[in-house]
C-alpha cells in the first residue's frame, strides 16, 4: 500500500474519519481500494479533500464543489468551465456583500457611543443608521446569511 488509510488521512488532515467515509458516499470524492476493500487515499485525494474543506470553509454546497471538482478531475467542457466561472463569480459577490454589510455594521457599532453619554441627538442619528442598514438587507437582492 503507497496511500493513506482513512484513519491515517483523517489524522493528517484533521478530520472525522466519518467525513472522509460520507465523501466517498455521495461520490464527492472516491479514493482506490485495496483487495480487501479498504479506502486508499493517495497524494491526489488528499489534495481532492484539502480542495473540499477549503470550498466548505467557503461556503459551498455539495453541488457546488462537485461541479468545481469535476472542473479539477475531469476533461473540462466548455459548458463545465462555463458554469464554474459563474458559481466563482456569484460566490464572489456572495462574500463582497456580506463584507459590504460587516462593514456597515463594524461601522455602526463605532458610531454608539458609550451608554453612559448616550442622548436624543446621537439615539437619533443611530436609529437613522440603523434605517439605513435595514433598507440594505431587506431589499431583495441582499443576500446576507
Amino acid at each position: 500500500m503507497t496511500g493513506k488509510t482513512v484513519k491515517e488521512a483523517a489524522k493528517l488532515l484533521g478530520v472525522p474519519k466519518s467525513t472522509l467515509r460520507y465523501y466517498d458516499k455521495i461520490d464527492l470524492l472516491k479514493p482506490s481500494r485495496e483487495d480487501n476493500g479498504y479506502r486508499v487515499y493517495q497524494k491526489i485525494d488528499l489534495l481532492m479533500i484539502k480542495y473540499i474543506l477549503v470550498m466548505k470553509y467557503g461556503e459551498f454546497n455539495l453541488e457546488e464543489m462537485q461541479t468545481l471538482l469535476g472542473l479539477i478531475s475531469d476533461e473540462t467542457t466548455t459548458d463545465c468551465r462555463e458554469k464554474t466561472e459563474k458559481l466563482i463569480k456569484a460566490k464572489k459577490k456572495l462574500f463582497q456583500d456580506k463584507i459590504d454589510y460587516y462593514q456597515q455594521m463594524v461601522s455602526l457599532f463605532e458610531k454608539i457611543p458609550e451608554i453612559k453619554d448616550f442622548n436624543d441627538e446621537e439615539e437619533r442619528a443611530i436609529d437613522s443608521y440603523v434605517e439605513q442598514i435595514y433598507h440594505m438587507i431587506s431589499t431583495p437582492e441582499a443576500t446576507i446569511q
